[in-house]
């Protein structure tokens, strides 16, 4: 877990280096926990600029988080063969194994969004979260 802390600090202070003179430099840390069949972000909102996603699968399958702008409700994606169509795809990490822990770091725009896991049937059981960029 340590050395979790070591990286995450890291990578905002390589985020924070490389913002150009001038651009707003907020950044909000987004934990994001992933179990069957949920997406549990905190907080569940941030403004907009570098957003960090510290992504941790606590469950006991693999997991994937996908980051989506979108205007269409956090159920309401259509889908094909199981798996939500990523219209709107922002970034994304995995599949990560059980107690698995990635960062991603993503620059985002006020709006609507949608955190989910696209694993085939994840979607579908509910594992997807609205998350609001303002």
């Amino acid at each position: 877990m340590r050395g979790f802390a070591v990286i995450l600090v890291a990578v905002v202070a390589l985020a924070a280096a490389a913002s150009p003179v001038g651009a707003s430099s907020a950044k909000t840390l987004v934990t994001v926990r992933l179990k069957e069949f949920k997406v549990i972000p905190a907080p569940v909102s941030a403004k907009r600029g570098v957003v960090v996603f510290s992504v941790r699968n606590t469950g006991k399958v693999a997991h994937e988080l996908v980051v989506l702008k979108t205007k269409v409700a956090p159920g309401k994606l259509r889908v094909k063969r199981g798996r939500a169509i990523l219209v709107g795809r922002v970034g994304g990490v995995g599949p990560m194994k059980p107690r698995a822990s990635r960062m991603l770091m993503l620059t985002l725009t006020a709006g609507k969004h949608v955190l989910l896991c696209n694993l085939p049937g994840h979607y579908q059981a509910g594992q997807r979260v609205g998350f609001a960029i303002s």
